[in-house]
């Protein structure tokens, strides 16, 4: 009666609380394949496409990230790899979740009565059914734990049976425990946590393969940014030719100029005017590069937008560049390339613990504790196998009456040793997780080392170019002075057009180098960064947030 009462108490204050949060709904949503595929995050980020049909198109940098990372194809194809080792990483979970199992059978049988104990009964004819709920789970530690509980109905014609139909019921409380091999939490749950790890592992490799195209993002941006520099240097370079060529065709007509020179003026216009062609499909080809990173759009159309980049490259004065033992540091807890050979180390300890574990000989126990209870209806026989002569109406109640009685109830107790006579497999195994956990470690000891190496050819880089800026300006202001100095001196005569022609070129020569050599010390600065492992943080990109398909670059 306490059991009944306890039974029906909380089922009445547990069902409105499942109604009123869809527990039925949430718990069959779990069977239907339909409804449980993952789903892939969508953005509401519009591409370089869809920001402006015909014109140009102001960008910075972060605006070429964002769209990077909302649109890219291959950030979106990279996305999935973490997804399904998320996913594999759940399905080991299935050694540990509870189950509960229904089943009936129900079995009908009529033979030939063989024996005088049936009594005058020419056939018996027997109908047998059984109910059964079990309950069964396995934790971590390596305990098992079982309820079960069975109802057999029997009905039968034969004269033999006490009760029928007769009820028999049993409830068993079974309770086993590893106490050598398979014991305690690592071994079962070895795979899960494997398995989590190789979940990281994903995700350190989807940040790497991000960190690569952000670097390459950030590359085609200051590309485009030089070559439309570049474009504006070849511009003025040629209006200076063709301004110098007006010039000299009023000398020739004056007669204070050979009409030759201004054939070779003309010459040189048309040499300049190549340049610039030339400049301008440059930044159309860093521009297509652009578009093909930012953008999912298959429109041809989309390629005949003009993009024009606001920012300007970065001077050395205004870059505070770490010293070497600083960024290695910095590089060795940063760079994902050493999360993922720690991560790859824990695996492989892991794996050495799992194998020590298994050269253990098996030690198991189990307990056990069972309720027994039987009932229906009773017959009394005048004699044995004879004619009823009192029938005492029963249930099945009568035998949950007794189960939950506990007057009828048993237990056992068992244990079971193996004891493997030759244990080379175990032994070799353990051998190859430890040769793979030394392999791990040592594998890891070099990632530093080429993380270090890294650094420093970064840092070796920056220098470079920021020596090769100094000396580029140097060298543009002298070409300058150079160029000043021969038109005055072909102003009075002292000099030829050839030479004042060549100095033009030097100094918008000059120019473009100079550009190239401040694009090319902002470029090794993104590789700094990349060494480093600070490429997503000093773009403000957050990895949980890209893996949803959500950029968060500033």
């Amino acid at each position: 009666m306490k059991i009944a009462i306890s039974i029906l108490l909380a089922i009445t204050i547990t069902v409105p609380a499942m109604a009123s949060s869809d527990w039925v709904d949430d718990f069959l949503r779990r069977y239907d394949p339909s409804k449980s595929a993952a789903t892939v995050a969508t953005t509401s980020t519009a591409s370089i496409g869809q920001l402006i049909r015909t014109g140009e198109v102001p960008v910075t940098l972060s605006d070429v990230i964002n769209m990077m990372i909302d649109n890219n194809l291959d950030i979106r194809s990279n996305r999935f790899g973490p997804r399904s080792s998320y996913w594999q990483s759940l399905v080991f979970y299935r050694a540990l979740q509870p189950s509960l199992r229904f089943s009936v059978n129900r079995n009908h049988n009529t033979t030939l009565s063989t024996n005088q104990v049936n009594g005058t009964v020419p056939n018996v004819t027997q109908l047998r059914t059984n109910y059964s709920v079990s309950y069964t789970q396995a934790l971590q530690t390596g305990t098992s734990l079982s309820v079960d509980a069975t109802m057999n109905r029997v009905e039968s014609t034969s004269n033999f049976n006490l009760f029928n139909p007769s009820y028999t019921g049993q409830i068993s409380y079974t309770v086993g425990q590893h106490l050598l091999r398979d014991r305690g939490r690592l071994p079962n749950m070895r795979q899960i946590l494997v398995a989590q790890n190789n979940e990281k592992m994903s995700e350190v490799a989807f940040e790497i393969q991000l960190t690569s195209l952000l670097v390459q993002a950030q590359k085609s941006y200051w590309d485009l940014v030089l070559a439309g520099q570049d474009l504006g240097v070849k511009q003025r370079s040629l209006e200076l030719a063709q301004r110098t060529l007006e010039e000299n065709k009023m000398k020739v007509e004056i007669g204070t100029l050979a009409p030759i020179d201004v054939v070779q003026t003309q010459a040189d216009v048309a040499a300049r005017r190549e340049q610039l062609v030339l400049s301008t499909y440059n930044v159309t080809s860093a521009e297509d590069q652009i578009k093909k990173m930012t953008s999912s759009d298959k429109d041809p159309s989309m390629f005949l937008i003009k993009i024009r980049a606001q920012e300007s490259p970065k001077l050395p004065d205004a870059v505070q560049v770490p010293i070497l033992e600083e960024a290695i540091k910095i590089a060795l807890e940063n760079r994902p390339e050493m999360r993922q050979a720690l991560l790859d180390t824990q695996n492989k300890d892991i794996d050495v613990r799992y194998t020590r574990n298994q050269k253990l000989p098996s030690l198991d126990v189990t307990a056990g504790y069972n309720q027994n209870g039987a009932g229906g209806t009773k017959i009394e026989r005048s004699g044995l196998a004879g004619n009823a002569s009192r029938v005492i109406p029963g249930s099945v109640g009568d035998a949950f009456g007794q189960l939950f009685g506990y007057n009828y109830t048993g237990y056992s107790f068992g244990f079971s040793f193996v004891l493997p006579l030759s244990n080379k497999s175990a032994e070799a195994d353990y051998e190859r997780a430890l040769n793979e956990q030394r392999l791990s470690k040592s594998k890891m000891d070099v990632t530093a080392q080429q993380i270090a190496l890294d650094v420093r050819n970064a840092l070796t880089q920056v220098e470079m170019n920021r020596a090769r800026i100094e000396t580029a300006k140097t060298t543009r202001e002298l070409a300058q002075q150079k160029l000043e100095a021969e038109q005055a001196k072909f102003g009075l005569g002292t000099s030829t057009l050839r030479f004042v022609l060549e100095e033009q070129r030097n100094v918008a020569q000059a120019e473009s180098n100079e550009l190239q050599a401040v694009v090319n010390f902002t470029k090794s600065l993104v590789d700094l960064d990349k060494s480093m492992g600070l490429t997503l943080s000093k773009n403000n990109i957050e990895i949980d947030k890209t893996l949803k398909g959500g950029a968060s670059a500033n």
